[in-house]
C-alpha cells in the first residue's frame, strides 16, 4: 500500500513539473501577444493554475495516507509546503505580468480587458468547479484500484507462500522414499550375496561328499 502511494506521489510529481514549467513559460509569453491573445493567454494560466491546485490537493490526500510515523511521510509533507510556496509565486507573477499589461493598456482597452476578464469569471468558476469534482472522482477511483491490487497482491502472495510449502513436504517426502529405496536396495544386496554363499558352501560339500564316496568305492575294489 505504502509502495503504491509513493509511486502515485512520484507521478504527481512529475506532473507538477511539466505544469509549473508551462506556467511560467506563458507569463513570460504575455507581454508578446496581441490584446485578444493576452486575455486568452491570462484565462490559459489561470486554468493551468487550477490544475496545479487541484494537483497539490491530490498529493496532500496521499501523503495522508502514508504511515504518520514514516520517514517517507515527513520527506513528502516538506515537499508539499515547498511546492504550495512555488504555487504562490506563480500566482503572485502572474498578478504582476497583468499589473504590467494594464499599465501599458490605454483607459479604453483597460476597460474593455476588465469587462471580458470579468464576463469569463463565472465559466471560468464553474469549469473549475467541474474539473475539480473529475479530478476527485478520478483520485477516489485511483485510491480504489490501489486498494484492490494490493489485496490482489497479497492474496498472490499467500497462494504462493501455501504452494511453496506443499512443494516442499512433497521434495521431503521423496527424499524419504529415496532413503528406504536405498536403504531396501542394501538389505536386498546382502540377502542376494549370503544366498550366492550358501550355494557355493552346499557346492563344496556335494562336491566333498562326491570326491569321499568315490574314494570309498575306490578303497572297496
Amino acid at each position: 500500500m505504502m509502495a503504491a502511494n509513493i509511486v502515485l506521489l512520484s507521478d504527481f510529481e512529475q506532473q507538477y513539473s511539466v505544469q509549473t514549467a508551462e506556467i511560467t513559460a506563458r507569463i513570460g509569453r504575455l507581454r508578446d501577444l496581441d490584446k485578444n491573445g493576452r486575455v486568452e493567454g491570462i484565462h490559459q494560466v489561470q486554468r493551468l493554475l487550477v490544475d496545479v491546485e487541484n494537483l497539490l490537493e491530490q498529493m496532500e490526500l496521499t501523503v495522508r495516507e502514508l504511515n504518520p510515523s514514516s520517514a517517507e511521510r515527513s520527506k513528502y509533507e516538506l515537499r508539499v509546503r515547498s511546492y504550495r510556496n512555488d504555487k504562490k509565486q506563480l500566482d503572485a507573477e502572474l498578478n504582476k505580468a497583468v499589473q504590467r499589461l494594464k499599465d501599458n493598456t490605454d483607459r479604453d482597452e483597460l476597460m474593455t480587458y476588465d469587462n471580458q476578464i470579468s464576463v469569463n469569471q463565472e465559466d471560468q468558476l464553474i469549469e473549475n468547479t467541474e474539473r475539480l469534482e473529475r479530478t476527485s472522482r478520478r483520485l477516489q477511483d485511483t485510491y480504489r484500484m490501489v486498494i484492490e491490487t494490493d489485496q490482489i497482491g497479497t492474496e498472490v502472495l499467500n497462494d504462493l507462500s501455501s504452494q511453496r510449502e506443499t512443494i516442499m513436504r512433497a521434495r521431503e517426502r521423496l527424499r524419504q522414499a529415496d532413503r528406504d529405496l536405498n536403504r531396501s536396495h542394501k538389505m536386498l544386496s546382502m540377502m542376494i550375496r549370503r544366498i550366492i554363499q550358501n550355494r557355493l558352501l552346499l557346492l563344496i560339500v556335494a562336491v566333498f561328499l562326491l570326491f569321499s564316496l568315490l574314494f570309498i568305492i575306490y578303497k572297496s575294489l
